[in-house]
């Protein structure tokens, strides 16, 4: 088996890493979207909620409600809270792995030109042997006459 088509099995190996990185980077982008879009939605929520709650003290208000307002949207602001850490989170964990599926790319690249070269080097190996042949066939043919 030739040097370039032992090289080219692993080239295939890290070609389907590659992808697989690239498949599970593509998972954790989504969830950072998912994770940012609820975290759109807390906050659309509370900016609501809070419209309300000003209404409701314009026109008078218990303090009964008046108090659980409050603690209802300082629970608001502790879920929003932990879900910008979740995004965060999600962000550095996407980063990292965005970092793992360029180190994939890179490995499977330099397999890839380097399977290429051998290829190339090969087929000149090759044409400079059939050059050879040619050339002594024709001094044979020469010699014959």
């Amino acid at each position: 088996m030739k040097k370039s088509a032992r090289i080219s099995v692993i080239a295939k190996i890290e070609e389907a890493k590659e992808r697989e990185e690239a498949r599970k980077l593509a998972e954790y982008q989504r969830e950072v979207l998912d994770k940012k879009i609820k975290l759109q939605e807390l906050e659309g929520f509370l900016n609501e909620y809070k419209e309300r709650f000003m209404k409701l003290t314009r026109f008078g208000a218990s303090a009964d409600k008046i108090r659980s307002s409050h603690a209802f949207i300082s629970q608001l602001n502790k879920a929003i809270s932990q879900q910008h850490n979740a995004v965060v989170e999600a962000e550095r964990a996407a980063d990292e792995y965005r970092e793992q599926w360029v180190r994939a790319k890179r490995r499977m690249e330099i397999l890839q030109k380097a399977v290429n070269n051998l290829r190339r080097q090969e087929r000149q190996h090759e044409d400079r042997k059939e050059q050879l042949t040619i050339d002594e066939l024709a001094r044979r043919k020469r010699q014959a006459y």
